[in-house]
């Protein structure tokens, strides 16, 4: 998940769960204060419901057969308003019930019993079911408990109220969520530009190109690209120094080196008599050569890196200059006992620098023998793919190790499995310089089994 995507992510996770809980806190605050107003209306209520029946049973001489006689006339005249009124003995029997005024048969009348029970012990208690409150309160006559009055009370305004406020949470978590949404979008974006302009420069230095970072923040992300640029100034001039001191350092070693090599092949004319000498010379005459080609080539990097190396480019057949480049191979190709298969597409034209091409091919190719065993074969392709020439190579050498692909367009850098082999570690950086230079690319994968495969892509002529 990318870090944008993860940031609108926990945006919404963190706004959704305290809209939730404020959600969740409101509605039971509703229905705790609620009930709480419910209970206290009740309480009112039934303190003046029992004043007027105690007032109504102190006219009559016998007190329980006065509320056995008057009940229904009580409970007719307190029910009046739509309210539930019901009046039970102190066995908890029913005696009378009914609903604004109207008397209800028995059969009728169901409810919970237990505030009835805690109502005739001499407590005010109810009980919730079914959407309504049942509410019982002692009737007293003398200080004695003669029975219990009790009043249904619906919630149905309650649950209204809550419903109403559960509907308007959720169009306003709906609208807020939308918003935090298109917030947490912007706010993403925002913050996620800056590290996305850091992301691509560190792409870009590890391509070498240390153009500076421009980011207008005095934040930790504005430190952080100041850091960067910093950082890039200093890999730029180090890179540049080392470049530099290379580049003098093969100049320095070439004259001498020339001389040695005039040298060398002079004293093997000389040292013809002279068995003892002759493999001497020879050695001296082959190391020289070797540390001449290793100047040359860093040379020719200096150059290319400070752009000085001229590019000739014409049109070419690339058909006939792969075919060329192996045929300067073949020599070598004997020598390490290599077959050298060709397939290549006739009449294949591009634009490009023909002797720099060659060099490149003889550096691929010289790789793909030298790396083969006796007896390999190696295989070269020249085909078309899309607007460009394909130039594949495979040969059948011990492959290069996966943590090394990408390591071997480095200067000076050889594979583990490779140093057994003569080398300078320099001729695949010269040739991704040379396949760059003419808008191409070059990718080294190795095979199934053994050996790898070198493609090379260069745009067709137009």
């Amino acid at each position: 998940m990318k870090f944008g995507t993860r940031l609108i992510v926990y945006y919404l996770t963190a706004a959704l769960l305290s809209m939730l809980l404020v959600g969740l806190a409101v509605i039971n605050g509703i229905e705790y204060y609620g009930m709480q107003t419910v209970e206290q209306q009740l309480i009112k209520q039934s303190e003046s419901a029992t004043v007027y029946v105690t007032q109504t049973l102190l006219l009559e001489k016998s007190e329980a057969q006065g509320l056995k006689q008057n009940a229904g006339e009580i409970t007719n005249n307190l029910s009046a308003g739509n309210r539930i009124v019901r009046i039970y003995d102190q066995n908890i029997k029913l005696i009378s019930g009914s609903v604004d005024g109207i008397e209800q048969t028995k059969s009728q009348i169901t409810g919970p019993k237990d505030a009835l029970f805690e109502a005739i012990k001499g407590n005010y208690a109810y009980v919730v079911n079914s959407n309504n409150v049942y509410f019982a309160a002692p009737i007293e006559l003398k200080e004695v408990n003669i029975g219990v009055l009790e009043f249904v009370y619906s919630l149905d305004f309650l649950s209204q109220i809550q419903q109403v406020t559960t509907r308007i949470i959720t169009a306003g978590a709906t609208a807020f969520g939308l918003l935090i949404t298109l917030l947490s979008i912007y706010i993403s974006r925002v913050m996620v530009k800056p590290i996305k302009k850091l992301v691509t420069a560190t792409t870009r230095f590890a391509r070498q190109d240390f153009t500076p970072i421009k980011i207008n923040r005095s934040d930790e992300l504005g430190q952080l690209s100041v850091g960067f640029n910093q950082m890039g100034a200093q890999l730029q001039d180090y890179i540049q120094r080392q470049r530099q001191f290379v580049s003098n350092v093969s100049h320095e070693l070439r004259t001498p080196l020339t001389a040695i090599k005039g040298y060398s092949e002079y004293l093997i004319d000389e040292v013809e008599n002279r068995p003892d000498l002759q493999k001497a010379v020879y050695h001296l005459n082959n190391e020289s050569a070797r540390l001449t080609k290793l100047v040359n080539e860093l040379l020719l990097l200096s150059s290319l890196d400070a752009q000085r190396e001229e590019f000739v480019f014409t049109k070419i057949n690339l058909t006939e200059l792969t075919a060329e480049s192996i045929a300067k191979m073949q020599i070598q190709a004997d020598k390490y006992e290599v077959v050298v298969n060709k397939d290549l597409q006739p009449n294949i034209h591009i634009q490009g620098d023909s002797e720099k091409l060659t060099q490149a091919f003889i550096n691929l190719l010289g790789n793909a023998i030298k790396y083969s065993p006796a007896g390999g074969l190696v295989k070269v392709a020249l085909t078309k793919h899309e607007q460009q020439a394909l130039i594949t190579i495979t040969d059948q050498g011990p492959g290069i190790p996966a943590e090394d692909i990408n390591k071997v367009f480095d200067r000076f850098y050889r594979a583990k499995n490779a140093k057994a082999v003569g080398g300078t570690g320099l001729g695949l950086a010269i040739t991704k310089e040379i396949v760059t230079k003419h808008k191409g690319s070059i990718q080294l994968s190795p095979q199934n089994e053994v050996g790898t495969v070198v493609k090379v892509l260069l745009p067709l002529l137009e």
